[in-house]
């Protein structure tokens, strides 16, 4: 079967299957989707196997049932032995997409013993879900026009959005002010973040003085790497013009023609490229944190190129 990440971290469905697929894009994501599914199978007293081996005569520790979650980073060539493992030992399968997990994921996505959780950036739905959850859980009462300034205005990245879910709840259980919102986490900051995006054919000296400008830290360079996401998703899932011009988010409105102007300027080979530089970046960042400036002006320009090429 497949869930989304936010609905099963949101504790209302028990992870039964034996076999569980983490794919996508959203790479911390991905990373929360996997320490969630370690700990509930910790609480259910398996050992937790990191060697990324399947090792089907493993017996566990002295602190489990004898049973074990085998962590792999990518689905086995060899994989009879996953197949056949029986109702003793479990897998979770963590891998990128690619032709052969893509394949695995339709099979997996159709039986109900198997389980597929695709982490990508959140919907609409999604964010409803997560903000309604949270506001449950921290007993937090958000006005109606708060709450939907929070889903147009807030991050579509999971993890970041949480955070910034948690920063209000430290301030106050009862918000019902717009501009109590924007102080409390600086929305303001990130929607000029967000429109780096829309400036994306203007001379490379405006654009590297806009990214100096905006790009303070590690988390600035995730939130304007997830813009790119998030309007490439608009313009993949868009037919024509009137499509992404009726898909992307009213409050942008300002940034209209811009955004339609990029539209007009791409194709599908192009978004192809612009997706591998944004997994290539982020790979890189995870290898070495202290390079997110230089990597993240570099993949600016690099998709200048690449539109007006």
């Amino acid at each position: 079967m497949k869930i989304k990440p936010e609905i099963l971290m949101g504790g209302e469905t028990e992870i039964f299957q034996k076999k569980i697929l983490i794919s996508g894009n959203d790479e911390s994501l991905i990373s929360c989707v996997k320490n969630y599914v370690v700990e509930d199978f910790k609480n259910k007293n398996y050992s937790i196997d990191n060697s990324g081996e399947y090792n089907k005569n493993l017996v566990g520790d002295l602190f489990s049932d004898k049973k074990v979650l085998f962590v792999l980073a990518d689905y086995p060539a060899d994989d009879s032995a996953i197949e056949n493992s029986g109702d003793k030992h479990s897998v979770l399968v963590i891998s990128s997409n690619n032709k052969k997990i893509n394949k695995i994921k339709s099979a997996w996505a159709r039986s109900k013993e198997t389980l597929v959780v695709d982490c990508y950036l959140l919907d609409r739905a999604g964010m409803q879900y997560v903000l309604k959850r949270f506001s449950e859980q921290n007993k937090i009462q958000f006005s109606k026009e708060v709450f939907w300034y929070i889903i147009e205005n807030c991050e579509k990245n999971y993890v970041l959005f949480l955070k910034q879910l948690q920063t209000l709840s430290l301030y106050s259980d009862k918000i019902n002010n717009i501009d109590e919102v924007e102080k409390i986490i600086f929305i303001e900051n990130k929607v000029e973040l967000n429109r780096i995006f829309f400036n994306i054919l203007r001379p490379n000296k405006f654009l590297i003085k806009l990214f100096n400008k905006n790009i303070y830290s590690q988390t600035d360079f995730y939130v304007f790497l997830n813009s790119f996401k998030g309007y490439l998703e608009i313009i993949s899932a868009s037919e024509n013009k009137m499509a992404a011009s009726s898909n992307l988010p009213r409050y942008l409105f300002a940034d209209r023609d811009a955004f339609l102007n990029i539209y007009g300027s791409l194709d599908k080979k192009k978004i192809l490229k612009i997706y591998k530089n944004l997994q290539k970046v982020e790979s890189l960042v995870r290898k070495n944190s202290t390079l997110y400036f230089s990597l993240g002006l570099r993949f600016l320009l690099s998709t200048k190129k690449i539109i007006i090429s």
